[in-house]
């Protein structure tokens, strides 16, 4: 990926980046998860991720298991959500999510609330990783970050006490959250040097970056897709996009799909 450190776009890690790719998953069916702290992309990434997912001919399945901001039914017809945001009542959703997986062979997006504390304490009973795998699953685990060391709690506790570690797991670098001000390069210092990330690398981790759109709420707003939103197409009695906007939306997915080229097949 290309540096650009006067323009302070984040450069990657060249030692981590130039590691293999984990073994090619193919057509075979995924769990994807994300995971991290609150309001910090994990929606946005299943938005486009399953949007692109469904463009390209694609039939996953949705699940918002965000208690408390659910918001992915506004964007998607057929999203799977737990009957409560009671402890029980989740887990009982997630067990018979993964369970139609193995039986039915289709690809999932899971999106977590914030700081998930039941997928801790069900992957930790089931040993999650291995589990999925034995059935023909693979799950691939997206932790998204921002530039506080903090953000890194939730990744360093799933890794060490819950123990889901899949052979693919993605470190997302979202730059949406530099503080107007900095730059990405700096800004990530404390979060790329910490011991936490580098031992998730050593054993193997991706790492990519999730660019700023810095239009998102025009999109967020109209409960538009990506691409309808680009294309200008909005719904009944809203204002249009505009030019400017069409164009930031544009570079975004361009950058988006440049980001994620890497673990493209890990993430469809």
């Amino acid at each position: 990926m290309a540096s650009k450190k006067d323009a302070g776009v984040l450069e990657l890690d060249p030692a981590a980046e130039a590691r293999p790719q984990a073994q090619d998953v193919g057509e075979q069916p995924k769990l994807i998860l994300t995971m991290g702290r609150g309001r910090i992309g994990k929606s946005t990434f299943v938005r486009w991720a399953a949007e692109r997912s469904l463009l390209m001919g694609g039939l996953p399945i949705i699940a918002d298991a965000d208690r408390t901001n659910a918001t992915l039914s506004a964007f998607f017809e057929n999203v799977t959500n737990p009957p409560s945001p009671a402890d029980d009542d989740v887990r009982q959703w997630l067990g018979d999510l993964v369970e139609r997986q193995i039986e039915e062979r289709f690809t999932a997006y899971l999106d977590l609330g914030g700081g998930d504390q039941v997928l801790k304490v069900w992957s930790r009973e089931l040993d999650l990783a291995p589990f999925l795998e034995s059935y023909g699953i693979t799950p691939v685990a997206l932790h998204f970050l921002g530039c506080e060391v903090d953000d890194l709690s939730y990744l360093r506790d799933i890794e060490t006490v819950s123990g889901f570690r899949p052979k693919h797991t993605i470190l997302v670098l979202n730059e949406g959250m530099v503080p107007t001000g900095r730059v990405s390069r700096t800004a990530f210092e404390p979060i790329v040097n910490h011991e936490v990330f580098r031992e998730v690398i050593a054993r193997g981790a991706k790492v990519t970056r999730m660019p700023r759109l810095v239009c998102m709420h025009e999109v967020e707003s109209r409960r538009l897709s990506f691409a309808d939103a680009e294309a200008n197409a909005v719904k009944p009695g809203q204002a249009k996009i505009g030019p400017i906007n069409k164009q930031l939306i544009s570079r975004w997915r361009a950058e988006m799909e440049n980001s994620f080229d890497s673990v493209d097949q890990w993430i469809r």
